[in-house]
């Protein structure tokens, strides 16, 4: 698709002075200070400056600043946390970032059809503790606390319910480059709230999930949430080999028990000791070591079984994981055992799960964090595992970390691992980088895996035939100029 276009030093300033008159000076930033701040992520993706970043405040806001981008064809990168791994929100040189922090309101939480209506800068933090005030909770992300809900749900995430309740999206709001605006679900009617998803007319909220903002800007969304249960637990169980552990966890989700289960590889649950202790950076020696010879009495992998319900149900359930796991090889970890292998996952899996408290990461400052992630079915994963395992520790950056978790109730495999390597040396950062893109695809022509996200093009919408025309198709018609989200390079290769 044609690209938006640079712009002229008198066109900025043409620019910044109408979006200013109609949104207010204050919303609108072009001193190169700001401008810097937002020319990077975490991400390895090359930096690149913005010529404005916008903060709106309320939907008129962004249909302003997306009419005038429209009528200029500048191109337009949208965050609301900036809490991104995959250069997400790495602007177009000379583009607008439309930050979505101010947009911050929790505007409904309706206890009664389960679900709450945010802005896109509400963050989990925020999110899940009013939640906790009303006896509700929402599905928690392997992220920090300042992530967005909202963002993270229309990534697909790899959340604390993602077992059972994989998709949080209720309701969305749109804003498309023209201005139009629209909500998705039944709240698309007047007077109707956002108790239903699906019908009469087709779902469009699918089409905003995994679009990485190309489609339109999101700008409210009602997000689904649960109740808290009379009790909790958080099961623990230790396993030598992950295809066992990867059986009791079918087994465990055939029988319907854990509302979200996570097999944790043992340089991971170690690294989670990771912190300052005594003012100084404590790093558990473990985690220099081999990843596929764990030491004497550190177990391979750790399941954590969350499960919730009546205290009665509990206790049935915590003899049936035994029952499972003894059946697999494994053994569930009493509480003196688990405190004495992984005192740092009992910690953070005690906040995540039994708390419904967002646990913030204390492992990033072992490197530069670079991840590799895929679906595939449950067969196939336990391969996929030694591969990826044998593939990064020719990298020589450990600690080697993964987790595996199932999606949908065990239809699919999430397999994430990841390394951290001195974030000085980029020609090793560039190596790894590069080295990701051959193992994705490895993983689609041996394994069947399907990567999670795009990151700047890959995969390629060349790939998948007749869907890559049809979706650029529907792109072409909701924003001709190619303003939004250029950077994720995701319709460059498929013509029409």
């Amino acid at each position: 698709m044609k690209t938006s276009r640079r712009l002229s030093e008198n066109e900025k300033h043409v620019i910044c002075r109408k979006l200013r008159e109609t949104i207010g000076t204050e919303k609108v930033k072009d001193d190169e200070l700001v401008l810097i701040t937002y020319a990077s992520d975490i991400s390895p993706v090359p930096p690149q400056k913005p010529s404005f970043v916008i903060f709106p405040e309320n939907r008129d806001d962004v249909v302003t600043v997306l009419q005038t981008a429209n009528e200029y064809k500048i191109p337009i990168t949208v965050m609301s946390a900036g809490v991104n791994v995959v250069g997400a929100c790495i602007p177009e040189q000379d583009g607008i970032v439309i930050d979505l922090r101010r947009m911050n309101r929790i505007i409904e939480i309706n206890t009664d059809s389960g679900y709450a209506v945010v802005e896109p800068g509400v963050n989990f933090d925020r999110f899940s503790a009013a939640l906790a005030d009303k006896g509700f909770r929402c599905a928690i992300p392997t992220a920090p606390g300042g992530a967005s809900p909202l963002g993270n749900y229309i990534s697909r995430p790899s959340g604390s319910l993602a077992n059972r309740h994989l998709d949080c999206i209720q309701d969305l709001e749109v804003v498309l480059p023209d201005g139009t605006f629209f909500n998705t679900g039944s709240a698309q009617f007047p007077n109707v709230s956002s108790h239903l998803r699906y019908g009469p007319f087709p779902d469009l909220a699918g089409l905003f999930l995994c679009a990485y903002g190309t489609l339109g800007v999101i700008t409210k969304a009602a997000l689904k949430i649960y109740p808290i249960n009379e009790s909790n637990r958080v099961n623990l169980a230790a396993f030598e080999k992950f295809g066992n552990a990867v059986d009791f966890v079918k087994e465990l989700i055939n029988h319907n028990i854990p509302e979200h289960c996570i097999i944790w590889n043992w340089q991971l649950f170690k690294a989670f000791e990771v912190g300052l202790i005594d003012g100084e950076y404590k790093i558990p020696p473990e985690t220099r070591l081999d990843p596929r010879k764990p030491p004497k009495g550190v177990p391979y992998n750790i399941v954590s079984t969350f499960m919730s319900g009546y205290e009665e149900s509990m206790r049935t359930n915590d003899r049936i994981c035994s029952k499972v796991a003894a059946r697999y090889g494994g053994k569930v970890l009493s509480k003196k055992e688990a405190q004495a292998v992984v005192p740092g996952g009992v910690a953070g899996w005690t906040e995540l799960y039994g708390k419904y408290r967002p646990v913030e990461p204390t492992f990033f400052g072992l490197g530069r964090y670079l991840a590799w992630i895929v679906f595939t079915e449950p067969k196939v994963v336990k391969e996929l595992e030694k591969w990826a395992v044998e593939e990064f520790s020719k990298f020589k950056t450990p600690p080697v970390c993964y987790y595996s978790q199932p999606f949908d109730f065990g239809r699919s495999m999430f397999f994430r691992i990841f390394c951290f390597p001195d974030p000085k040396n980029q020609k090793l950062v560039d190596h790894i980088v590069n080295k990701y893109r051959q193992m994705y695809e490895v993983a689609m022509k041996r394994y069947g895996g399907v990567p999670m996200r795009v990151k700047s093009g890959y995969p390629a919408l060349g790939l998948v035939g007749g869907y890559g025309k049809a979706l650029t198709r529907i792109k072409k018609a909701f924003d001709p100029n190619n303003i939004l989200s250029p950077n994720m390079r995701i319709y460059e290769e498929v013509t029409l």
